[in-house]
């Protein structure tokens, strides 16, 4: 069992310690739907004792130690597999964007585009990612690339359960950049004015290495804000080793030929662009 679920049960009882919360509204686009979970009246509740609280504020403690005793065992990303991260150039990245992308003008193109099945939308949060500061850009991308996204996301969750690790989403920084938002880039960014970028073809991501969400919300279990904000906090502390773990699963997908990927420092991401076509995908022609 993962550490997510691990933290789940001393998180409610420190939650119930605490007073309770009501839980808000919050699933992805294409998280599954659940049937609405039965009441329990507050009057036949039992009431949260000096012991239970005692118990919570345990059990919080042991949780804390073993994800963080999880963290401990792995490693950073040695200076070999940061070098094999940094092999695909953007000419080479841009060449393949051409390929298999398309050209967007403005927003109206882009839901032309959605309706013909050629761009499809990447989704606020979903279960391996969320979207943060995209400022220029516009969160769409080709069905392949999508396709991409969602075996990293799941090929990374299966390295944190190997781990005993939370399942930490991504965070995308950068997607698809039409006619317009190249404009207004150009104006802040003079290096985007003297050279094409794979962005413009919607094949092509930025990840953050620097920064990950915490797991995917369960909005029905009391608790869950509690849980992700905990999470947060150690997501932070151990920075390195979750981009270590997203690397690696970036290193076995681009050996298999799936996706080109840039390391950068400038910006902190991961810059991947898909690399092949993927079965039931639409071409983008």
């Amino acid at each position: 069992m993962h550490g997510t679920r691990r933290w789940t049960g001393a998180l409610l009882l420190a939650l119930l310690a605490s007073g309770g919360c009501r839980p808000d509204e919050h699933r992805g686009y294409d998280d599954p739907v659940e049937e609405p979970r039965p009441r329990v009246p507050l009057a036949t509740a039992r009431p949260v004792t000096a012991a239970d609280s005692a118990r919570a504020r345990a059990g919080l403690a042991a949780e804390s130690v073993a994800v963080q005793s999880a963290f401990g065992k792995a490693t950073p990303l040695r200076a070999r597999e940061v070098g094999e991260l940094r092999q695909d150039k953007n000419a080479k990245q841009v060449a393949t964007a051409q390929r298999l992308g398309l050209r967007v003008s403005d927003q109206a193109e882009i839901e032309r585009l959605v309706r013909a099945g050629r761009l499809v939308a990447l989704g606020d949060s979903t279960e391996h990612w969320i979207l943060r500061g995209m400022p220029h850009s516009v969160p769409y991308v080709t069905p392949d690339t999508r396709a991409m996204l969602v075996e990293l996301g799941r090929r990374f969750h299966a390295r944190l359960d190997r781990l005993g690790l939370p399942r930490y989403r991504m965070k995308v920084t950068s997607a698809l950049r039409t006619d317009e938002t190249q404009a207004e880039l150009r104006k802040t960014n003079s290096y985007a004015s003297r050279t094409a970028s794979a962005h413009e073809f919607g094949t092509t991501v930025d990840v953050s290495h620097e920064r990950f969400a915490a797991p995917a919300p369960d909005a029905a279990r009391v608790g869950w804000e509690m849980e992700a904000e905990m999470l947060d906090g150690v997501g932070k502390e151990h920075a390195k080793v979750l981009q270590a773990e997203l690397g690696r699963a970036i290193a076995e997908l681009r050996s298999r030929g799936v996706l080109h990927v840039m390391m950068e420092n400038k910006q902190p991401v991961y810059h991947m662009t898909v690399a092949r076509r993927f079965p039931g995908s639409p071409a983008s022609r």
